[in-house]
């Protein structure tokens, strides 16, 4: 039995990487025949990184002008708050 494999990069934390053209390329050759699929998988994967880049750059912003010891406080609660928002029954991934 012979085995090949494949890579399909879906970076999306880069400026210019969420090109529609190519997420539907690579959702397509994964197996997401339905375009409303693929179309809600890309924009569900965009606003959550969106939303996790928010939360790292309020980080740094009450890390750099007020105390580090604030920002680690603050942090934990912002990452319980995503993940309820994330993995709740609203998140869309039940």
């Amino acid at each position: 039995m012979t085995w090949t494999t494949a890579q399909y990069n879906f970076t999306v934390g880069v400026r210019g990487s969420a090109i529609e053209a190519a997420w539907e390329d690579r959702l397509t050759r994964l197996g997401v025949n339905n375009a409303e699929t693929r179309d809600v998988i890309r924009r569900q994967a965009i606003c959550k990184t969106l939303e996790l880049s928010d939360v790292i750059l309020r980080q740094f912003h009450v890390a750099t002008h007020t105390s580090p010891e604030w920002a680690l406080q603050a942090l934990s609660n912002d990452i319980s708050k995503l993940y309820r928002k994330f993995l709740g029954p609203m998140s869309g991934l039940q």
